[in-house]
C-alpha cells in the first residue's frame, strides 16, 4: 500500500524532496550495511572497494538522505531478490567531476541473476511492472519499485539505465548530480 500511495503521490507532484546537507560517505555505509545484512541471508555477496572507506570524493553535499536511501534500497533489493544463492552483487562509485557547485557521480551496481528479456527492459520503469507474476512465482512484489526509482533519480535532475541479460543478471546505472555543501565541516561525532 505504501508503495502504491508514494507513486501516486510522484506522478501528482505531491512529493517534495529534502534539500539537507548530508554526508555521502556516511549514508552510502549505512545502505551497504543494511543490503549486506539481506545479502547474506540470502547467500549472496556484497561486492565493493572495503579498502577505501572513503569512496566519495566529495562527500558534504545537499540533498534528500530518504529519497536516496530509498533509491539504492530499491536497486539492491532487486539485485538481491532476483540473485541466485553463490551469487553476487557489485558495485563500483565513480566521481565525475565537479563544475558551477555541483558534483555528479555514477554508481553501477551489477548482479549475477536471473536477467531480463529485452522486452520486460522496455517495460521495467512502468507502474505495475514485474517479469516474474504467475502464481507459482517465488518473486512477490508490488511491481512499483522501479517506477518510483525511476521518479526520484528524475525529480533529482538524474539518469538511470539498467541492462540485463537472460540468466546473466543485470547492471543498474545510477548518475546523480548533488549540491556541494561549502560550510563548514561537521562537528566530529563522539
Amino acid at each position: 500500500i505504501n508503495d502504491v500511495l508514494q507513486m501516486s503521490k510522484l506522478e501528482s507532484g505531491e512529493v517534495a524532496l529534502s534539500h539537507e546537507p548530508l554526508d555521502l560517505n556516511r549514508l552510502s555505509r549505512d545502505i551497504l550495511t543494511i543490503v549486506e545484512q539481506r545479502a547474506a541471508e540470502e547467500g549472496v555477496t556484497l561486492e565493493y572497494d572495503r579498502e577505501q572507506p572513503e569512496r566519495v570524493k566529495i562527500g558534504s553535499v545537499y540533498g534528500s538522505p530518504l529519497h536516496i536511501r530509498q533509491i539504492f534500497l530499491n536497486i539492491y533489493g532487486n539485485c538481491i531478490k532476483y540473485n541466485k544463492p553463490g551469487g553476487s552483487v557489485k558495485t563500483v562509485c565513480q566521481y565525475l567531476g565537479n563544475q558551477d557547485g555541483i558534483v555528479t557521480y555514477r554508481w553501477v551496481i551489477r548482479d549475477t541473476g536471473i536477467g531480463m528479456s529485452e522486452a520486460f527492459l522496455a517495460h521495467i520503469f512502468d507502474p505495475f511492472s514485474q517479469e516474474h507474476i504467475d502464481a507459482r512465482s517465488m518473486y512477490h512484489g508490488t511491481g512499483l519499485g522501479m517506477s518510483i526509482v525511476a521518479q526520484l533519480v528524475k525529480k533529482m535532475n538524474g539518469t538511470i539505465q539498467v541492462e540485463s541479460t537472460v540468466g546473466e543478471g543485470s547492471s543498474f546505472t545510477v548518475v546523480l548530480p548533488f549540491a556541494i555543501d561549502h560550510g563548514p565541516p561537521a562537528a566530529a561525532e563522539k
